[in-house]
């Protein structure tokens, strides 16, 4: 049974070559990819002061604080990412967008 707090979306990231998205929501994580088929993985979070991690079967999600430019849009994000999985490991960024935050408060 799905909640209103699985809807909510507790954290984004983003990465170019190659291409990915993450979305978690609640006890779940959404990674999709151009010409891929999405995964779901269920997670629990594992967070220091140093970083955010999301794991689950098969799939880890590990956020650092600090500035990162996705290389395509030239925005910033707060939060330097890198997801490993089956099909490897890849980096990106993640958190607030510089250029969002006003309308993220």
């Amino acid at each position: 049974m799905q909640t209103s707090l699985d809807k909510v979306v507790r954290y984004r990231a983003i990465g170019t070559e190659p291409f990915w998205a993450v979305t978690v929501h609640g006890a779940t994580v959404d990674l999709e990819r151009p010409d891929h088929t999405p995964f779901r993985f269920s997670i629990t979070e594992d967070s220091d002061d140093k970083a955010i991690r999301y794991t689950g079967d098969g799939f880890t999600l590990t956020a650092t604080e600090g500035p990162c430019n996705d290389g395509m849009s030239d925005a910033i994000w707060s939060d330097r990412v890198q997801i490993a999985f089956r099909d490897g490991t890849f980096k990106g960024c993640g958190g607030l967008r510089e250029d969002m935050r006003e309308y993220q408060r």
